[in-house]
């Protein structure tokens, strides 16, 4: 909830003062850099501005951070993937635990499908010690299916993100959040690991060594970037997402 007390210009001019102060500065991707394939206006601006204290953190779970620097450099926008932190190679990395022989049922894109593979996983396992769920744009009711089999033998199940919706470029675009909910309406699993946020892991390595009270996150989600991040320490800004409400700013703004 926000302060009514506190004016549209109060809250620009205290967003301005936090981001000079910072010494890191953690933001969203969709709906605060970019809306599906078109920069959002100020994204060039803000990240030249801010410089090497910029890390992208973001739930998106089709890229992996190489696919992502390209694409984000294709629209005019270097990012190197260093500088990027994101919930579907975070799945995999957790999966690790879940599943010690390397046998998943992978629910993902073909990007992170080739990076479980180059990790050494079997991400389509006939016996999968654990299912990993990451957003899929080809996933077939068979896929889910196959998934909900895993689960039904009590295997654990790891989710990049709990979003049920990102702001795509013609309105809500469905989200990994969304199928868990499918998926949990169908069998309960046993055991779920959350990732991404406002779950403080993305948080923790997009921080680095840097203390959170030094640090501050931008993001257009109050329950997952604005929640997280002051769960951890940290100063937050909420920006206005498109076709969101208005009197919060944008990355124009604070360019």
């Amino acid at each position: 909830m926000t302060d009514p007390a506190v004016t549209v210009g109060d809250r620009f001019t205290r967003a301005r003062a936090q981001l000079g102060r910072a010494t890191r500065i953690l933001c969203d991707l969709d709906g605060c850099i970019v809306s599906g394939d078109r920069l959002l206006p100020g994204a060039k601006r803000f990240a030249k501005a801010m410089g090497d204290r910029l890390v992208i953190v973001s739930n998106n779970s089709s890229d992996t951070r190489e696919t992502l620097s390209r694409r984000l450099t294709a629209l005019g926008l270097p990012v190197a993937p260093a500088a990027i932190v994101l919930a579907g190679e975070a799945a995999l990395e957790a999966a690790r635990q879940e599943a010690p022989g390397g046998r998943l049922c992978l629910l993902a894109s073909d990007a992170l499908t080739g990076m479980a593979r180059a990790m050494g996983f079997d991400p389509m396992a006939e016996r999968a010690e654990a299912v990993v769920l990451c957003r899929d744009t080809a996933l077939c009711l068979g896929r889910l299916e196959m998934a909900l089999r895993h689960l039904s033998r009590g295997v654990p199940l790891v989710v990049a993100n709990p979003d049920l919706t990102h702001p795509g470029p013609d309105g809500p675009a469905i989200e990994t959040g969304a199928l868990l909910t499918l998926l949990q309406a169908c069998h309960d699993p046993v055991r779920v690991v959350h990732v991404g946020k406002p779950a403080p892991l993305l948080f923790r390595r997009a921080l680095g060594g840097v203390a959170p009270g030094d640090a501050v996150m931008l993001g257009d989600n109050p329950a997952t970037d604005i929640s997280g991040a002051r769960a951890m320490g940290m100063a937050a800004i909420r920006l206005a997402a498109p076709g969101g409400p208005c009197g919060f700013p944008t990355l124009q703004d604070l360019a």
